[in-house]
């Protein structure tokens, strides 16, 4: 749907840059340089854009405000071009665009856009009461009420049901692995704690029990519609809300010279359906998790589970989970379950050589006041025919790969997962992505770019595709640069929902400084062997990318005072090195449209290098975060933009001219 949404105003765009082109070459009589700087003021605008939707729009606008924003702006800016139009166009153009202008700015009054703003929610909550609705940097908070009962969503996903919650799921995730822990005193709930878990947590004497939830416009959706059961929770004084990102709050504790060390660590997550949900269950999150867990402490995790199908993604998805989980910690152990599996580890607590008499035993020393868990329901959980054949329905999936930070492979186990129940037809795709490797794209590329060539040898040079197709793939290497700086500063922070406008800002800065410095020197430099070395420095940006990377992440896992200066160097290199991507790609631009317009006019010259750019981001955008990304991982990832870029090099090379 957002593709169809979105799909006339690309098409507005993509028309508008060709004939602004052209209008603006002929008000400056500048002729092509005019291109090249109508790409730049499109980036200044994008820089723009980036800062006032980042600091403006997003804390103090809604929706539907920022949408009657935009439209004034638009209507201004087509009053100022009829000034420019012929004469008999211009009244007829003023006066019907200012009409619009005045009926957008009466709507943008306070009246008629919250009318509109409340008409917008309720079509999405159709069919529900909705008790509150609200958006902060980091998402979106609502809760709608049915009859007594409240449930907040979180970025449209629910988070927390009250009064009254899913009681059997909440009790077994905590009292399942309090089976496995001696004397509890510190505990840390990431997420989901609100609504049954922390009052369950809290029938144990726990010392302290620390509660990490982001965004801490939740927790006031939960204090303005309050219940006995979050009173309760958020009422006992030895819960302490953390208003961080769990990933971000266990690398701090992590870091720290001195570790604190819980006994009881709870994940309350949904499995791994996006890449900010994935960095929850890779290697180096478990690394995080095992620096802060005591030697007999246990962490639990959930996942999809069933007593008497397992479907290939739900095994991918478990399975994937025990390699990684068993690579950090000696001892796993699977609690499987009809909905929801359990997986607890633990460093040094021999999880997996319990018997069930020895639980039995544990739950009538350790069974709290006011539970629905009984001794027939532990024997069913913990029955060892149903553990042998959850595990003998695991091994005949055969190898599956780890989940890692940089080659998030989880994600994909996950969507396949999702689209089993949501979607079939989808689910073999990212079946096939998850057995996808580097040389089933390379070689291919390879063949196809050894063609291109021995077809420009044949043909004695030429570029009526060359250029336009060097565009294409800078446009596509751009764009990946872009989204994987933005998932790299995923991993290390954990949210992106406000500062991804700042990271694409960084991005369009450089761009546009690349673009304006090569349409001043447009006429002065040779044309194509600057754009060998422009396309030679794109190659090596490629190589050097992943390692500049990884440096970052060995800077932020410094421990101590240092660790927190490192830690602070972080989001500033990301920033430059989105901005040292765009520069690259911004220099490309303007010199490649100089040599286009040789033998063809401005206005196809600026049409046809526009949407060949465009055309690249667009295929860089849709494979990268759902295919590559989480097949590949960053680095191979790399490696084959690197090598698109090779082959955009050889093309150039061999079609001659100067």
């Amino acid at each position: 749907s957002s593709f169809f949404i979105l799909l006339p105003l690309g098409l507005i765009d993509g028309a508008m840059f060709t004939v602004a082109s052209d209008a603006f070459a002929k008000y400056t009589r500048e002729g092509i340089p005019a291109v090249g700087k109508g790409y730049v003021l499109e980036a200044v605008g994008g820089i723009i854009g980036g800062v006032v939707f980042t600091y403006f729009f997003i804390p103090h606008l809604t929706s539907s405000q920022t949408m009657l924003l935009l439209a004034a702006l638009n209507l201004a800016s087509a009053i100022s071009m009829a000034y420019i139009a012929q004469r008999h166009q211009r009244t007829a153009g003023i006066i019907g665009a200012a009409f619009l202008l005045g009926a957008t700015l009466f709507l943008l009054l306070p009246a008629p856009s919250q009318a509109i703003h409340r008409a917008m929610i309720s079509s999405r909550w159709r069919g529900y009461e909705l008790a509150f609705y609200g958006n902060s940097v980091y998402g979106n908070v609502a809760a709608i009420k049915q009859g007594e009962q409240y449930t907040f969503f979180a970025n449209g996903l629910p988070i927390i049901t009250a009064p009254v919650p899913d009681i059997a799921f909440s009790q077994e995730l905590v009292h399942l692995p309090m089976l496995f822990i001696g004397e509890p005193h510190r505990c840390l709930v990431v997420s989901g704690g609100v609504g049954g878990v922390l009052r369950e947590v809290l029938k144990y004497p726990w010392e302290r029990v620390e509660y990490a939830e982001l965004d801490p416009l939740l927790l006031r959706a939960v204090q303005q519609l309050p219940t006995p059961l979050t009173e309760q929770e958020l009422g006992d004084p030895r819960v302490h809300v953390e208003y961080v990102d769990g990933r971000l709050l266990i690398r701090r504790r992590a870091l720290q010279a001195t570790p604190p060390r819980y006994n009881l660590i709870i994940l309350n997550l949904p499995y791994p359906s996006t890449l900010q949900l994935n960095r929850f269950y890779t290697e180096e999150f478990f690394r995080l998790v095992k620096a802060i867990l005591d030697d007999e402490g246990v962490v639990v995790i959930t996942a999809p589970g069933s007593l008497t199908y397992l479907s290939p993604g739900m095994r991918s998805l478990n399975l994937s989970l025990y390699e990684t989980l068993s690579t950090v910690f000696p001892h796993v152990r699977a609690i499987p379950g009809e909905g929801t599996n359990l997986w607890l580890a633990s460093p040094q607590m021999q999880l997996e050589d319990f018997t069930l008499g020895e639980i039995l035993q544990r739950w009538e020393e350790k069974r709290p006041p006011d539970v629905i868990v009984t001794e027939q329901h532990l024997r069913v959980r913990f029955d060892e025919r149903r553990t042998a054949w959850f595990w003998k329905s695991l091994e005949e999936l055969g190898a599956v790969a780890r989940n890692r930070d940089l080659h998030p492979v989880g994600l994909l186990y996950g969507l396949t997962y999702w689209n089993e129940i949501f979607s079939p037809g989808l689910s073999g795709y990212f079946c096939s992505l998850a057995r996808l490797r580097f040389v089933h794209l390379a070689l291919p590329l390879l063949i196809i770019a050894a063609g291109l060539v021995a077809f420009q040898l044949v043909k004695k040079g030429g570029d009526s595709f060359v250029i336009p197709l060097a565009i294409a793939t800078t446009g596509f290497g751009g764009m990946c640069f872009d989204l994987l700086i933005i998932f790299a500063f995923q991993v290390f922070y954990g949210y992106v929902y406000r500062e991804v406008g700042l990271l694409i800002t960084a991005f369009m800065a450089g761009l546009s400084l690349g673009g304006w410095l090569m349409s001043r020197w447009v006429e002065k430099v040779r044309g194509r062997p600057t754009l060998l070395k422009l396309e030679a420095g794109l190659i090596a940006m490629w190589v050097l990318l992943p390692l500049a990377l990884l440096g970052l992440y060995t800077l932020a896992g410094v421990r101590g005072p240092k660790g927190l200066f490192a830690w602070g160097l972080v989001a500033p290199a990301l920033l430059l090195l989105n901005a040292i991507g765009g520069f690259a790609v911004g220099l490309e631009f303007p010199l490649a449209g100089k040599l286009y317009s040789r033998k063809r006019g401005l206005t196809e010259t600026a049409g046809i290098m526009y949407a060949a750019d465009l055309a690249g981001a667009f295929l860089g955008a849709v494979t990268v975060s759902v295919a590559l990304l989480p097949a590949l991982g960053m680095l191979e990832t790399c490696w084959l933009v690197a090598l698109l870029k090779v082959g955009s090099l050889a093309l150039v090379l061999t079609s001659g001219g100067r």
